[in-house]
């Protein structure tokens, strides 16, 4: 009886560790698209960062429309100074969306025409196994001190 408890124990560790190694890619593999997808926002390569929003999201917008905004969102932010991840994690399940791997991330960001601001992004792994970008929002103030 003894040995298989320990066996048991033993598993359980094992699937464990395995589990975090893929979580850990998994935040991993997520964070270099977001990267990726704030260079492209933040040097005007919008048609690209358009591309790289997943399907569902892609049907809310018109591509044009979509550009359009966030050229404008972009010259009210100013340019980028710097970008740090706050934090970061993994779920299985996100509230009003399918089930599947998601990865939320949240930035301190430092824009040239804002103060106190952050950037959210939710992405999630496509039947292909990609990271595709689901949501990106934000919260700032002015310089001003507007919001």
């Amino acid at each position: 009886m003894k040995k298989i408890f320990l066996i048991l124990i033993s598993i359980i560790c094992i699937n464990s560790g395995s589990a975090q190694k893929y979580t850990d890619t998994y935040l991993k593999d997520a964070n270099n698209v977001a990267i990726n997808w704030l260079k492209n926002i933040n040097s005007k390569q919008y048609k690209i960062a358009y591309n790289l929003l997943a399907k569902d999201t892609k049907s809310n917008y018109v591509e044009e429309e979509w550009i359009t905004f966030l050229n404008n969102l972009m010259i009210e932010f100013g340019n980028i100074k710097e970008r740090t991840i706050k934090t970061s994690s993994f779920q299985s399940s996100v509230e009003g969306l399918e089930d599947g791997f998601y990865v939320t991330i949240e930035y301190a960001s430092n824009y040239l025409n804002t103060i106190n601001h952050e950037e959210y992004l939710l992405l999630k792994q496509n039947d292909k196994a990609k990271w595709e970008i689901v949501s990106f929002n934000y919260k700032f103030t002015k310089l001003d001190g507007s919001k």
